[in-house]
């Protein structure tokens, strides 16, 4: 059976992991809800099986675990995941039965730094975290703690390896601020409203076509008014993705007479996009949200 033949992606991160990485001893099962956890997870642990519950075309935040993707849960020695934040209530639901080392993102990220959802409930987690890798830093030493624990005879690999991952998410959160220093606009309009862990730290603010759950179409007044806001703004591009939101955002740019500029919420990729690796997708995406804003680090 192909990896592809069933809902689970086996992600195949070749040419990701650094010259130098150490190796654990026999590997451990493991599984990521998301692919930036799952990059994580493979550098950490190269000679592990790392599957991420996720496939182009399913929405995330929708994501119904089969019966074998809940076994998988279940049985994984490592399970990564954003945490009860009602992100993926069917993977929320799976994890008291897990038996390995689950580490939750929300729990390992301080809770001052966690954003809200954006016009969401009281006290609701906007679940895209892996937009700022500095707060990503600190969850690649957990996983290392995990990976250990799981399988203790190859503790030092895991913890040398998570060390060196931590210092390039560290590195990566870096060369995003320079990219997205000193810009022009403080806002940009977004298909889906996924992208404040990206663009708040650095001042900008996000008015998205559709909310957080890119569920939700916009309404002609809706259309008009983020029109209108970058046409008195001087916004010059709308960002979206290729398939989410992506009707009602080719209306706003139309409208206002702007361009479109492709932009990727990154919990789910291809098999090509994941083989350049979290790190260099990151920075794409920082890149395209600093050509909409009019930052001097736009390439």
């Amino acid at each position: 059976m192909s990896r592809l033949a069933v809902a689970l992606l086996v992600v195949a991160l070749s040419g990701c992991v650094e010259a130098g990485a150490a190796r654990g001893r026999d590997g451990v099962e493991a599984v990521a809800t998301v692919f930036p956890l799952a990059w994580i997870a493979e550098e950490i642990a190269p000679e592990s099986a790392v599957t991420y519950l996720g496939t182009r075309g399913q929405d995330p935040h929708d994501l119904e675990l089969t019966p074998q993707q809940r076994a998988l849960v279940e049985r994984a020695g490592v399970v990564a995941y954003l945490g009860d934040i009602g992100f993926q209530p069917s993977v929320e639901a799976a994890i008291p039965a897990a038996a390995g080392e689950v580490v939750p993102v929300t729990d390992v990220v301080d809770a001052g730094d966690l954003l809200p959802v954006p016009g969401g409930d009281a006290g609701a987690v906007d679940p895209h975290v892996w937009f700022d890798a500095g707060l990503m830093a600190p969850v690649a030493q957990r996983l290392g703690d995990a990976f250990a624990a799981a399988d203790p005879a190859g503790a030092a690999a895991y913890r040398d390896n998570a060390a060196r991952v931590a210092a390039t998410l560290r590195r990566l959160d870096a060369d995003v601020d320079a990219v997205l220093g000193d810009c022009r606009f403080d806002t940009v309009v977004v298909s889906h409203a996924a992208y404040a862990y990206l663009l708040e730290p650095h001042g900008i603010t996000q008015e998205g076509v559709s909310g957080p759950g890119g569920h939700a179409g916009a309404s002609p007044q809706r259309v008009a008014e983020l029109a209108a806001t970058i046409a008195q703004a001087g916004i010059p591009a709308v960002l979206s993705e290729p398939v989410e939101g992506r009707r009602d955002a080719e209306a706003v740019a139309r409208e206002a007479g702007v361009d479109i500029i492709e932009i990727l919420s990154l919990d789910v990729v291809d098999e090509e996009r994941a083989a350049r690796g979290y790190p260099d997708l990151l920075r794409e995406q920082a890149q395209a949200a600093a050509r909409a804003a009019g930052c001097a680090g736009a390439p």
